[in-house]
């Protein structure tokens, strides 16, 4: 008991988070952290990265606007808030304008795209999440995005995000199309839209 109170002491001190390394430097054994996992309490992310069960990606994305406030929710984080995906993503995804340089904090993990001005500053929208206005890519320039980047994140996603948008009653071809036009994936777009609607 005194040990998996020492385990979650060392999740509170990191914003929620912990590795692998930082608990074997604690002198605690990995097993208490298998309990916490099992008991529900911790969720593994990914190989040697642990979240508290209680982080809220509400509370975590307000955070990372604030530690990155000229930096874009994008990809997997917009299509996960969109609900365009089912996929919860290890890590907060920020576009930010790559002549623009950032310092990335431990926790929580942001993945950090470095975007030409011209594809960076397009399509931006700002939603509220608790009490921070986040900037964050409108939803016809984050289904764009997942066909411009298909081959870094496969066909399965770009699919399932492009056919979940079509399925939402307020969905604009129209605002697709324009976004597929300056993006330039607008013959991609036009073949998906054929075979699909």
């Amino acid at each position: 008991m005194e040990k998996e109170k020492a385990l979650l002491e060392i999740f509170k001190r990191n914003r929620g988070y912990a590795q692998t390394k930082d608990i074997l430097d604690a002198g605690l054994h990995h097993q208490y952290l298998d309990i916490l996992v099992k008991e529900g309490e911790v969720v593994k992310i990914k190989r040697g990265l642990y979240r508290l069960a209680t982080v809220r990606f509400d509370d975590e994305i307000e955070e990372v606007s604030r530690m990155i406030p000229d930096g874009i929710v994008c990809l997997f984080s917009a299509w996960n808030y969109y609900e365009l995906s089912d996929f919860v993503p290890p890590e907060y995804h920020i576009a930010i304008e790559k002549s623009r340089k950032v310092v990335l904090p431990d926790y929580p993990p942001i993945r950090v795209y470095y975007w030409s001005e011209k594809y960076w500053s397009i399509g931006i929208t700002e939603v509220k999440i608790g009490q921070t206005a986040i900037k964050i890519y409108g939803k016809e320039k984050s289904v764009c995005d997942a066909i411009r980047f298909r081959n870094k994140i496969g066909k399965d996603v770009e699919k399932e995000v492009l056919q979940n948008y079509l399925k939402e009653k307020d969905r604009s071809i129209e605002k697709l199309l324009h976004f597929a036009r300056l993006l330039r994936v607008e013959e991609q777009m036009k073949t998906y839209l054929s075979i699909l609607l």
